[in-house]
């Protein structure tokens, strides 16, 4: 309803204003950033899937551990830590601020999203396909001919989820000055309050989703993403002796370039200056964090709740519109979402909206929404439905059937919804920095907003305390979910 109504207002500007040549030039380039960014991290994401879901490489379940925290972690934390990187190795301006550093964030950012997609792929292939080609033909040709081709709509859907991800993100090119689409429509509505211009462009920017959406909307729609799977596999697993000391380091590169670089050169840049300033930025940063941490609890308490309904009319009832909603809201760039819930609550009978926390609340639904539908949903449609028919049959009414079958053996489901939407709220920028209200401190609005004029060494003190943050919390319901589902699955 938010986005019809925007679009409908947007309608009354003139519709041909956005197709001029600086914009569609400008869509173009951020279209090629966006798929070098795809194709890099999809090729990367697929081989280190194919590594730790098909073979007996030792530690794999740690490296899968570390190689997803990255997703975890708010885009705009890796920002700083990178650019102060290539500050301190090149110096220069024209090195620092380039559309390289964009790609290779990106890149170690999003590959993840790869990897669990293309990895649980993998493991719905049946080995029997498997078997009767290495019947015939080589290990290497088995690879290219059967497994490559039989995960195609993963490896197209991973493309095109991290190329939208990519064009939609801004917090990353605007801290390397790096001008996109998206970083365009934010300092048009933001910094020169030019909303008709951002709009127009917004409209632009809005049918390059839903088209590269409509493409792949079937798989999207039912995409694995973060699953908890009860069931076992019948995918063959593979022994690779002779190359696994190559593996070993090639993983060890990797969580390297995208989990302990960062942590390290924030620690150093917040060490390195004449005086320590992580004081002084815990003390900024203090209020900020505190609201943060209750507004991400309540909205992922929020999400989890519609998740659950969404996964459940989805999967037992059949009826996906408002999955395909929640699907719609989730491929949506974070500033135009933001614009569609300024035009549509900032009237006067839905002020008290517009000017409270809810209006963010409303931000992390529309942007997490889905997530959380296909990890319930997924936990549902590995639940027998045999388990609720014969509680039928017994004349158990259907909530206590909801209550007493579904809602136990979907705690596990739930738990990691909740907790992923947790740690995803607490670094929303995209959306949170177009409609935070007035008096409202949120830790990443303020680390973005205080970069621009803060030395770099607060800026990377600051970032520093926003990840240990993010990586508390992912610890410390890592910990509690294996204390209490150990409990749970003994009892």
């Amino acid at each position: 309803m938010v986005l019809f109504q925007w679009l409908l207002n947007a309608g009354k500007i003139n519709a041909l204003s956005f197709l001029d040549r600086d914009a569609l030039l400008l869509i173009m380039n951020s279209l090629l950033l966006s798929a070098t960014v795809a194709l890099l991290a999809t090729v990367i994401g697929t081989a280190c899937g194919f590594l730790l879901y098909k073979t007996h490489l030792k530690g794999r379940r740690i490296y899968l551990l570390l190689l997803i925290v990255p997703i975890l972690i708010s885009p705009y934390i890796f920002a700083v830590a990178w650019k102060d990187l290539l500050f301190l190795l090149f110096g220069g301006a024209a090195s620092v601020y380039s559309t390289a550093g964009v790609i290779a964030v990106h890149t170690l950012i999003y590959f993840p999203l790869a990897l669990l997609i293309t990895g649980n792929a993998f493991t719905t292939i049946s080995s029997s396909l498997e078997d009767a080609g290495l019947m015939i033909t080589s290990f290497r040709k088995m690879v290219f001919k059967i497994l490559l081709p039989l995960i195609r709509p993963a490896f197209t859907s991973s493309f095109l989820l991290i190329l939208i991800f990519s064009l939609s993100d801004f917090s990353v090119p605007a801290f390397f000055g790096v001008k996109t689409f998206t970083v365009e429509i934010f300092t048009q509505f933001s910094a020169f309050y030019n909303y008709n211009a951002a709009i127009t462009k917004s409209m632009l920017l809005v049918g390059v989703c839903l088209i590269l959406l409509l493409s792949e909307a079937r798989y999207l729609s039912a995409a694995a993403f973060f699953s908890v799977s009860t069931r076992g596999s019948s995918s063959k697993v593979y022994e690779m002796p002779d190359k696994r000391y190559f593996f070993h380091a090639a993983f060890a590169i990797l969580i390297i370039l995208s989990m302990l670089m960062p942590v390290f050169i924030l620690l150093y840049q917040s060490l390195s200056g004449r005086e320590i300033v992580l004081d002084s930025a815990w003390e900024l940063l203090k209020p900020a964090v505190f609201q943060s941490i209750k507004l991400a609890f309540w909205g992922a308490m929020l999400i989890s709740i519609i998740g659950l309904y969404a996964g459940y009319r989805q999967e037992r009832l059949k009826s996906p519109f408002i999955n395909i909603l929640l699907l719609i809201l989730f491929i949506l760039p974070s500033t135009i979402l933001g614009i569609a819930f300024i035009r549509f609550y900032n009237r006067p009978e839905t002020g008290f909206i517009y000017s409270s926390l809810f209006i963010v609340l409303l931000g992390y639904i529309g942007k997490y929404g889905f997530i959380a539908s296909r990890i319930t949903g997924n936990g549902i449609r590995q639940i027998p439905v045999s388990l609720e028919e014969a509680a039928e049959v017994l004349g158990v009414s259907p909530v206590s059937r909801f209550i007493k079958i579904l809602l136990p053996l979907l705690s596990p489901s739930l738990f990691v919804s909740f907790v992923l939407t947790f740690v995803l709220c607490l670094g929303e920028l995209g959306t949170t920095i177009m409609v935070y209200p007035p008096g409202t401190e949120l830790m990443p609005v303020k680390i973005f907003t205080i970069s621009a004029n803060a030395p770099q060494a607060l800026t990377s003190s600051m970032a520093l305390i926003g990840l240990l943050i993010t990586l508390f919390f992912i610890t410390l319901f890592s910990m509690a979910g294996r204390l209490i589902f150990n409990r749970y699955s003994h009892g």
